[in-house]
């Protein structure tokens, strides 16, 4: 299991547009470093989210946000992205002992 081939870290800012991102087809795994978004932004698509969320989970993936502001209990949300790293580290041990 190589962590950096099935996540992809996507940085939300106003020079990036997240309908820009290259997905490849081994990513399952997904971090948003919202570090530098402030809460009046991550209210207004905050659930696009939860939708995005929902869709991951089913494919059996993982989704995790990267943030100073707890903003939503539905979503997995970390202070740093080592923890977002982390929390996927122990999602995908989780899913390989359920096989």
């Amino acid at each position: 299991m190589n962590l950096n081939q099935n996540t992809l870290v996507f940085k939300l800012s106003k020079d990036n547009n997240i309908a820009d991102l290259q997905i490849k087809s081994e990513v399952k795994n997904f971090i948003a470093d919202l570090k530098d978004v402030n809460i009046v932004v991550i209210n207004k698509i905050k659930d696009k989210f939860i939708t995005f969320d929902k869709n991951i989970k089913k494919s059996g993936g993982s989704f995790v946000i990267v943030s100073k502001f707890v903003f939503d209990e539905q979503l997995v949300i970390v202070p740093t992205l080592q923890e977002a790293y982390d929390y996927i580290e122990m999602e995908e041990i989780e899913r390989q002992l359920k096989l």
